[in-house]
């Protein structure tokens, strides 16, 4: 999706507010150093996205659904806002749910987006013979911006969290090879914490053919 030189795709974390176009579809897809995603996307409805997919690391696959709601669309300098809900499944399960707020500025040349919201991880561990269940319960959190830089790229910057850990980042540009309908993301991602490798590398596509009529 284009708006006025900002190119919208995602393979960022931090996730803007607006939804596919009513009927719309949209594959994204993105292969990189610690994990790899397909996730078609889906607006059954006016405001509202679905979404089925996979990510893949080097030790597990896991399935992922998701469902977001645009109760406001952004504009120029006004905010929209919606409501975001999904599933990771197996090896073990995690629910998540955050409140995307996106703000164009500067004639939507520049537009920021928020997240806050909440995780939940449920591990199963072995002890002896037995089989316990752990839940961990996590804050999350993320600012992004994206940038119209010249023609057809858009630089890209975020950065985001949980809890009160040490947070990771995530830098590139995203390029749009045919208007409206395909895009590419080049991103390099890391952490503040010694303890975490962050995303590494990435390149993203997004394909969005015409909505169906």
């Amino acid at each position: 999706m284009i708006s006025n030189g900002v190119i919208y795709g995602q393979q960022l974390v931090v996730d803007e507010a607006e939804t596919s176009e009513y009927r719309g579809f949209q594959l994204e897809a993105w292969l990189g150093t610690e994990e790899s995603w397909i996730l078609p996307v889906f607006s059954p409805v006016g405001r509202l996205e679905l979404v089925a997919g996979a990510v893949i690391t080097d030790d597990e696959t896991f399935a992922v659904t998701e469902a977001k709601y645009m109760f406001r669309a952004p504009a120029n300098n006004r905010a929209g806002f919606g409501l975001v809900a999904g599933t990771l499944i197996a090896p073990f399960g995690e629910f998540y749910s955050y409140i995307p707020v996106t703000f164009p500025l500067l004639d939507e040349r520049a537009v920021l987006h928020g997240n806050l919201g909440y995780m939940l991880e449920r591990h199963d561990e072995q002890h002896g013979d037995h089989t316990h269940t752990r839940d961990d319960h996590l804050l999350t959190w993320g600012v992004r911006a994206d940038i119209a830089a010249f023609g057809p790229v858009s630089l890209l910057g975020e950065l985001f969290g949980e809890n009160s850990d040490r947070p990771d980042f995530q830098v590139g540009f995203r390029l749009e090879l045919l208007p409206d309908l395909l895009e590419m993301d080049f991103t390099y991602g890391n952490s503040f914490s010694r303890q975490s490798s962050g995303l590494g590398f990435i390149v993203g596509v997004a394909w969005t053919p015409p909505p169906l009529r």
